[in-house]
């Protein structure tokens, strides 16, 4: 009787596992189907928005015209959270689309922190691309540090949808101090992290940051608002690529998420792109 009762025991979990699975699949298909179709009504009232604000099209006083920006800010929000729903959904049932390719990081960070840096200033915060032990990738008088070059294998518009989530955050989170995008690494792992001198992270919220809808829940987190999906969806993102991400914050004083991917060796890249020049050159009849 035992043994029956262990067996009995041994299927109720397992069905109570298959249960929640096809649960979650649903919940997962749910949501993606619903993102999906919400995305095209939300984009068109986004587009009529814009044109009710576009002088040239439309006539309007300042007190109608403060009350289209304020719906045009909540539509564009609205879009950006049925975007991160479809995306989450997405990277769940592995179906998010991953298109890897040979990228040289230092080159691609050294271009986003430029093209980031004007978000930063606007908020009076300082921006910095930091090369090796946390040194300036430039000197006083404008000479570039030399630095190795680190490749490795990603999709460079999805590693550049996590860089500028995670921008977005410590810019959010930061009222005073600087932004910094820095880059190091070794023969196999090449680390980035994007650091803030923000209000930091209590923490019994850390190790829960990256689940799908965790905010942490504070004044500040509930003024400024969000998805709660931007953190889960990076890790995803960097779980593709055999990387890592992680946290390391201090009340008061910042947070610096980093990001480890594996190195390409020369010889490796140099493989990797041949063969992509050899796809991309169009044949010759």
């Amino acid at each position: 009787m035992d043994a029956e009762k262990k067996v009995m025991a041994v299927v109720g979990v397992f069905r109570d596992v298959t249960q929640e699975r096809a649960e979650e699949q649903q919940r997962a298909e749910f949501i993606s189907t619903a993102s999906h179709e919400m995305r095209t009504p939300v984009a068109a009232i986004e587009g009529y928005l814009a044109l009710a604000l576009n002088e040239r099209v439309a006539k309007i006083d300042s007190k109608a015209r403060d009350f289209l920006e304020k719906a045009h800010e909540s539509t564009q929000h609205l879009g950006k959270l049925f975007q991160d729903l479809l995306t989450s959904a997405r990277a769940e049932d592995g179906r998010l689309v991953n298109h890897p390719q040979l990228v040289e990081i230092g080159s691609f960070l050294e271009q986003m922190t430029e093209s980031l840096r004007f978000a930063a200033e606007k908020k009076k915060l300082l921006m910095e691309f930091l090369v090796g032990s946390n040194g300036p990738a430039s000197t006083a008088t404008g000479d570039k540090v030399i630095r190795p070059l680190y490749y490795v294998s990603v999709d460079p518009d999805r590693l550049r949808e996590v860089i500028t989530n995670l921008f977005d955050n410590a810019v959010k989170y930061t009222e005073s101090g600087k932004i910094s995008i820095g880059l190091t690494g070794d023969d196999k792992v090449v680390q980035f992290f994007v650091r803030d001198t923000g209000a930091g992270i209590p923490p019994e919220d850390v190790s829960h940051l990256f689940q799908k809808f965790y905010r942490v829940d504070s004044s500040a987190t509930r003024s400024i608002g969000g998805t709660g999906l931007g953190l889960f969806i990076s890790r995803k993102i960097i779980e593709l690529s055999k990387g890592r991400i992680w946290v390391e914050s201090e009340l008061e004083k910042g947070s610096t998420f980093y990001i480890n991917l594996p190195r390409l060796s020369s010889q490796k890249a140099e493989a990797l792109k041949t063969t992509e020049a050899q796809v991309t050159t169009p044949l010759v009849t």
